[in-house]
């Protein structure tokens, strides 16, 4: 992200203070501050610093999940609608394949953000604010996605994880630079399939396939992903929350 970039070369290298303001303060304003937070301090590449990061700049922040992500009573408003925070974590998942010994998580564990980032199943991203969320009682009522995501941590470690690791990351910003997200936005192809670009494809190189692959993996502006969950998931997430309000 070049914004961001510019961002992080006047923190560190200029010792200058930056403001950063969108129009509404939501959206791109977190977009841009967490990926140079990212860049800039490797305590945000581990798993418990991302926590961090996504809870108090994005929810606590005030992104609105609910109409974003068509959660809340503007569901069905198509001019609520943007997939912001999902392009956010297509830019970490660009920053993860550009430094893939930076981060304590993998992909996987991004992947498991993105699905439930749309799927209702925690209350972590419903609602539009904090207060909703507080009056709403959600705490107590839902399981947050943390419970998902720490408790199996294991599966969501980074072999190539060095903790030594601490500069200032400063990625490259050309379309030359960036991958297809293969195994979020296409799942529903098969591995190997002609249609299927390899998780090493990069943007240019598929060009020519963008009306084909954004029909296939797109329903109603959703990938469809978030829309496939299975029953013995849901079953599973139902049973922990059932054992969590006993």
């Amino acid at each position: 992200n070049k914004a961001a970039s510019y961002v992080v070369a006047n923190v560190d290298k200029h010792n200058r203070p930056v403001l950063v303001h969108c129009s509404n303060g939501g959206d791109h304003t977190p977009q841009m501050i967490t990926l140079a937070e990212i860049m800039l301090d490797s305590h945000y590449r581990t798993i418990n610093g991302f926590q961090i990061l996504v809870e108090r700049e994005w929810i606590q922040f005030g992104h609105k999940f609910g109409d974003r992500c068509s959660h809340g009573i503007n569901a069905n408003d198509p001019n609520k609608r943007s997939p912001v925070f999902l392009q956010w974590l297509d830019c970490i998942y660009q920053l993860m394949m550009q430094n893939q010994t930076s981060f304590e998580f993998n992909e996987i564990f991004l992947r498991e953000l993105a699905q439930h980032t749309y799927s209702s199943l925690y209350g972590t991203f419903l609602c539009n604010t904090d207060f909703q969320r507080t009056t709403a009682n959600l705490e107590k009522k839902t399981l947050g996605v943390w419970n998902l995501l720490n408790i199996q941590s294991t599966q969501f470690i980074n072999p190539s994880f060095n903790e030594t690791i601490k500069e200032v990351l400063y990625p490259p910003c050309s379309i030359h630079n960036l991958r297809i997200w293969s195994d979020l936005y296409l799942c529903d192809m098969p591995v190997g399939s002609s249609e299927r670009p390899s998780s090493t494809s990069t943007i240019q190189n598929e060009n020519n396939n963008n009306d084909r692959q954004s029909t296939t993996c797109k329903s109603n502006g959703v990938p469809n992903l978030f829309k496939k969950m299975s029953r013995r998931r849901k079953d599973k997430i139902q049973i922990q929350h059932n054992d969590r309000l006993a």
